[in-house]
């Protein structure tokens, strides 16, 4: 009986992590910073890259949270010293990041209020799921790996329909959902494989869904259909590749 509280987190110290991301994403609504405008080059085509206070609050947020999945972890009994955990912190930073971009489509108020906490409240599932999958014999494994899976697909359609709604250029759009896409298959193909990488069919993932996200740039389509198409064609290669690991 003593162990049992292995198989769960600190629900303290996950509660403090999601409080201090969920404020980091309030500051843009308290401070501001002048935008700073960087050109660059490329094939002989003059391409503005405007940093502003949402770009550092973006990389503040996707730190903070990879930081405090990897303090959550080393407190875990089953972790090993040396052992690499990088995997178990790179869908809550896609996850605290996908869903700071969501919830900022929203006017500051009592929606937004409503939406960050329940941003809040998936965050800290998915720091506890990432716990409990570190160690194959915990009771809550399978239940936390089908979380992991489910979570990981809908924050990939949210992220496609959240840039295709908000316009975002093609130059940014295509590599972030082809990165994306690789994260997800990643993620959930060495979840199921039980610690093999699929690196080789992350970059077929890659490219596929870049180009497809960038064919269907130009056509009339709306965002969610968007977003669908590209996960079913993400989720199609994930299921492949599972089957020929």
């Amino acid at each position: 009986m003593p162990e049992n509280k292995h198989y769960l987190p600190n629900l303290d110290n996950v509660s403090i992590l999601a409080a201090v991301i969920i404020l980091a994403y309030t500051l843009p609504h308290f401070v501001s910073l002048p935008p700073w405008q960087i050109e660059i080059q490329v094939l002989g085509v003059y391409i503005p890259i405007i940093l502003d206070f949402s770009t550092i609050i973006a990389i503040l947020i996707t730190g903070l949270t990879a930081t405090g999945a990897v303090w959550l972890l080393h407190d875990h009994p089953h972790l090993e010293k040396n052992q690499i955990i990088v995997q178990h912190w790179l869908l809550p930073s896609l996850t605290a990041l996908v869903l700071w971009l969501s919830i900022e489509q929203l006017p500051f108020g009592g929606q937004w209020w409503i939406v960050a906490s329940a941003s809040g409240i998936v965050l800290m599932l998915v720091l506890v799921a990432e716990y409990i999958v570190l160690a194959h014999d915990n009771p809550y494994y399978i239940p936390a790996s089908i979380g992991i899976t489910a979570i990981s697909l809908s924050l990939f359609l949210i992220l496609a329909v959240a840039l295709h709604a908000a316009e975002v250029r093609l130059f940014f759009r295509v590599p972030a959902l082809s990165f994306a896409a690789g994260l997800v298959l990643l993620r959930i193909i060495y979840l199921r494989a039980q610690g093999k990488w699929a690196f080789k069919e992350a970059i077929i993932v890659f490219f596929l869904v870049g180009e497809l996200a960038a064919g269907l740039h130009y056509w009339p389509i709306k965002s969610i259909t968007f977003g669908i198409a590209l996960l079913g064609l993400t989720y199609a290669i994930v299921e492949l590749s599972e089957n020929l690991l």
